[in-house]
């Protein structure tokens, strides 16, 4: 429990919801009836709030396509009475998995039930994850019809924020990276710098934080419009997350 909490309160994301990487068999994509499916089925359905397994099973769906049918599993499970946090975490998530390679009327609606998911997950305990992921989903909103940056970015610095109580760890450079998008998604260039600087600074290794410095201009503009593409995949793996996660 205590390993899951802090994995829990760890920034991903992020920036997300940053890109999924499908680990496909070397056989071709599982079918319905794999028996690896099945038994990580099993292992969600028996401790839903372990963000690893339901990592691993959705990166599996992604891999067959199945993307409906961890959605559906996870709805299930999040449906429970008393469910905890990381179930909606994961079951957002899942609704991020489909966006690329739904229409884009559907993704509107993915990234709306994503974030109501995180909105859950958040009342059920506020984690950095949680905000984080909510802040970058808004980001992936066209501006000029939706009007949902200036809410993300209230999730993205309220994540900023939460930084300061945790151990740096590379993982938290996406929070520098997205809410430094953020600014320049809100016409703030010059803070969108200041922040990229910031994170740079912190995670001098960062490549996506040191190509928006070295970048101008277009080009710039086209490193952050490809970032928040909901074409492109972004990687829900969690796997920076399970790596910095302490031994039980």
């Amino acid at each position: 429990m205590v390993v899951r909490r802090r994995i829990a309160r760890f920034a991903v994301a992020t920036s997300l919801v940053g890109l999924v990487i499908a680990r496909a068999a070397s056989s071709g994509p599982p079918g319905d009836n794999d028996p690896q499916i099945a038994a990580l089925e099993r292992a969600v359905t028996d401790n839903p709030e372990d963000l690893h397994s339901c990592a691993d099973y959705r990166q599996l769906m992604i891999a067959s396509g199945n993307y409906d049918r961890a959605i559906k599993l996870l709805e299930r499970l999040a449906d429970r009475p008393r469910s905890g946090p990381n179930v909606h975490i994961s079951l957002a998530l899942a609704y991020v998995d489909k966006v690329p390679v739904a229409s884009a009327f559907r993704r509107i609606f993915l990234g709306q039930d994503a974030m109501r998911a995180l909105s859950k997950a958040i009342d059920r305990e506020p984690s950095l994850v949680a905000y984080y992921i909510r802040g970058l989903i808004a980001l992936y909103y066209p501006e000029a019809l939706f009007h949902r940056a200036r809410g993300g970015m209230t999730d993205l610095e309220h994540a900023h924020r939460l930084l300061a109580g945790v151990t740096m760890l590379p993982a938290h450079a996406r929070v520098y990276v997205s809410l430094g998008d953020g600014y320049w998604k809100i016409h703030d260039l010059a803070r969108a710098v200041s922040t990229w600087k910031d994170g740079l600074n912190r995670f001098p290794a960062d490549a996506d934080l040191r190509a928006r410095l070295t970048n101008h201009g277009a080009d710039l503009d086209r490193i952050v419009e490809h970032a928040l593409d909901p074409a492109t995949r972004v990687d829900t793996s969690l796997q920076e997350l399970f790596a910095a996660a302490p031994a039980p």
